[in-house]
Parts: C-alpha cells; sequence; structure tokens
C-alpha cells in the first residue's frame, strides 16, 4: 500500500500560499543519516546537475548531507530500482525524469512505476523545442507539415536514441497532423546537434541549452517552435506549437521531480516537500537553474503525483503506438 495518496494531501495542495510562512504541525524529523538521490544519468550533464543543485539547496535545510548517486542506464531504470529496494525512510530519493515515464515501453521492469513510487515535488521543465538545420528549407512547422504531406518518407529527424523525449516527441506531433517522419538515432544529444548542423538531418527535438541558443544566435540553426500552449520569455520570438492550430495537447517537456518509494511516511514526505520549496526559493537556486534554460519550480506532491501519472500513461501509450516493444 502507498505510504501517501492524493487524498492524504488534499489539504496541503490547498494550503500551498502559506508553505513557506510557517511550520506545519507534526513535520518529521530526520535523523543525521546521508540522504542521496539516485540520477540515472552519469555525471557532468543537465539531469545530473540541476540534481546536484537541489541537493546543495535543501542539504542544509534539512541538516543532513545530500550525496548524488548516480546510476545510468536502463532507461533511469537502474536508479529506480536502487530506491525501490531501499528502505522507505526517505533517505533515498529517485531524480524522476521523463526518461521514468516512459520506461515501462521500453523496459522490462521489475517494479511498478506508479505503484512503487510516491512524488514529492517536481522541480524543473523545459519545453522541447523543433529545431531546424539551416541548410533546410524549413523556416517555420508549417513547411515541415507541408513538406511532408507532399512526399511522405522524406523529412528526417534526428534523437539520442530510440524512446527518448525527441524521439515521442516528434512522433506525437506527426501522429497528431498525419505526417510521416524519418526517425534517425543516434547515440547521444552532441552526435544529434552536429548531424544537424552538417545538414545530414533536416529536424530535432531537443531542449535549448547555452549551446543550442549560440547557434541560433549564428544563424546555424533555427527555432520552428517549442512545444508548448505559451512562449517562453527567454525565447520571446519562437512560436508555441499551442498558437499555430495544431491542438492544445502537444505539450512535450523535459521535467525533473522528486520521488520516494511508496511507503515512506507522510510526514517524511512532507519534510522533504517543504525543504525543496524552501530551497528552490533560494535565488542563487533558481539562477543556477534557470542559466542552463530550465525552469525552476517546486509544486506539491498531490500536483506531481497527478502529473507524474499521467506522464507515464501518456508516453507507455505512445510509444506502443510507435511500435516501441519492452526489451
Amino acid at each position: 500500500m502507498r505510504g501517501v495518496t492524493r487524498r492524504s494531501f488534499a489539504g496541503l495542495a490547498a494550503g500551498g500560499a502559506t508553505l513557506l510562512a510557517a511550520p506545519r504541525v507534526g513535520r518529521a524529523e530526520f535523523s543525521q543519516e546521508t540522504t542521496r538521490i539516485m540520477v540515472g544519468f552519469s555525471a557532468g550533464g543537465t539531469v545530473d546537475t540541476v540534481a546536484r543543485i537541489v541537493a546543495q539547496a535543501i542539504g542544509p535545510i534539512l541538516g543532513q548531507n545530500v550525496i548524488i548517486e548516480n546510476r545510468p542506464g536502463g532507461s533511469g531504470s537502474i536508479a529506480a530500482n536502487a530506491v525501490v529496494q531501499a528502505p522507505a525512510d526517505g533517505h533515498t530519493l529517485l531524480f524522476g525524469i521523463f526518461s521514468h515515464a516512459v520506461a515501462p515501453a521500453l523496459v522490462k521492469l521489475n517494479y511498478d512505476t506508479i505503484r512503487d513510487f510516491a512524488a514529492v515535488s517536481q522541480v524543473a521543465s523545459v519545453p522541447l523545442f523543433v529545431f531546424a538545420s539551416e541548410k533546410s528549407p524549413y523556416h517555420g512547422i508549417a513547411d515541415v507539415v507541408a513538406a511532408a504531406k507532399a512526399k511522405p518518407g522524406t523529412v528526417t529527424y534526428a534523437t539520442g536514441g530510440v524512446g527518448s523525449s525527441a524521439h515521442l516527441g516528434a512522433e506525437l506531433f506527426a501522429r497528431k497532423v498525419g505526417i510521416e517522419l524519418v526517425h534517425v538515432p543516434y547515440r547521444g544529444g552532441a552526435q544529434t546537434v552536429q548531424a544537424l548542423l552538417s545538414g545530414d538531418v533536416e529536424l530535432t527535438w531537443d531542449t535549448p541549452t547555452p549551446t543550442t541558443r549560440s547557434f541560433i544566435a549564428d544563424n546555424k540553426l533555427r527555432a520552428l517552435a517549442l512545444m508548448s500552449n505559451q512562449r517562453l520569455s527567454s525565447f520571446p520570438d519562437v512560436p508555441a506549437i499551442g498558437e499555430l492550430g495544431y491542438g492544445n495537447d502537444l505539450e512535450v517537456q523535459a521535467w525533473q521531480g522528486v520521488l520516494v518509494r511508496s511507503g515512506t511516511p507522510a510526514d517524511i514526505i512532507d519534510t522533504l516537500y517543504h525543504a525543496i520549496a524552501k530551497g528552490m526559493a533560494i535565488e542563487d537556486t533558481k539562477q543556477r537553474i534557470a542559466a542552463m534554460a530550465v525552469e525552476p519550480m517546486a509544486t506539491d506532491p498531490v500536483a506531481f503525483e497527478a502529473f507524474f501519472t499521467s506522464e507515464v500513461k501518456r508516453w507507455t501509450d505512445v510509444a506502443r503506438a510507435v511500435g516501441i516493444q519492452a526489451q
């Protein structure tokens, strides 16, 4: 049985405006044991960096060491499995990301993604962009749709691998607008961007980074749209997909958040959430995350639980529609 349910946090959601103003009765006092955040990717990337910023922010608030353990592989399932096997005491956390939502469709898991985890807080989000090579003829999404309809199976897009957010975001869009795109998978983001710059492929769906921003400024890449219903203040000239007439259900975000093993007591999740909310309110924390073109946040457990559950269902369905089978 889950230690926390949406109902048990209904009052917390309603009182969100005063979260930082007053202490909550019954909030758990943590032991001095080190808290570990399991990250399903190698050190050095955006996910790892955001996780480390969060760890540095909440450690002093919790009054203990909070460290990162990188457990890459298996679409994040190796890190997730480490959390499932740990005691449900709030000292082993999962840094959840998009990959954990799609993992059930990609690999055979020995845990249930929804049943075996409880949400604490979403901490970051950024929508995927549709980038085009400057060597391509596309200056807007309408150009892509027109070309794909005129010559089906000729418009190519690169990704960092099968089942990635880029892959599923592109296929979601293609199915929504009734076109066929050609998927060209690479082994990682660096190879994907290089293929786009060289003109080997025409498009990619990816998150913005300082590097891609510089390529846009140098007219080496074109940002055709972002997979969101509203524009980003940091990219005011890039149209949101929701304003282009293709519907309001095409939002795709590379999100990050903190999860714990199901069965973790509600007061411990409450303590962790409030630590995250306070940590993410620190100006230095917000600025360091925003500098990576990522939106910092701290949603309550009810909101994140609902979002995480919907993401698992949504992307499992998309992966199966694409024909991806768990290996």
